[in-house]
């Protein structure tokens, strides 16, 4: 058996409840976001006072009032940080990428430079240049390929090739 002051309690109880979820539905504030012609964004409490600040805004509801008078300006500097710390990361990521394919292009150079001082140095093979003619061919003596060899070796030093 249950006792009256049970049944009353509860009856207090369930009353609290619901007039707390009434409460805090009607107690909702409606935010506004606006974003000037500058591209900045701004939050408010307030709708914006012209039409055409009207049509860049977007009404945000249902969200809770602020504690602070602030709230509104430190929404906007958090966004702004955020967005900063975007652009940062995707500098950062281009100049990641950018000083790797730096990095492909001087490792593909050295070793277009080895492979030339080694066919330089061959002396098993003859090779040649452009002569003076069109389509002239002149062969390289060994004096001219060494030092065509240790010009190139001194290039990849001034390169950073290892």
């Amino acid at each position: 058996m249950t006792s009256p002051i049970f049944s009353f309690r509860g009856s207090v109880r369930l009353l609290a409840a619901v007039l707390a979820l009434v409460l805090s539905a009607s107690v909702s504030a409606t935010l506004y976001k606006t974003v000037g012609p500058d591209g900045k964004v701004t939050y408010s409490d307030k709708p914006p006072m012209t039409a055409k600040e009207a049509e860049k805004t977007e009404r945000m509801r249902n969200v809770p009032p602020p504690g602070d008078p602030d709230a509104a300006k430190k929404l906007t500097e958090q966004q702004a940080d955020f967005q900063k710390r975007a652009l940062d990361r995707e500098a950062s990521e281009q100049k990641a990428a950018d000083e790797r394919k730096e990095r492909a292009e001087l490792l593909r150079r050295c070793q277009d430079a080895r492979t030339a001082i080694r066919q330089y140095k061959d002396t098993g093979m003859t090779l040649y240049r452009a002569g003076e003619k069109e389509g002239e061919r002149v062969a390289l003596d060994m004096d001219t390929r060494l030092k065509e060899a240790a010009r190139l070796e001194e290039d990849m030093k001034k390169a950073g090739c290892e």
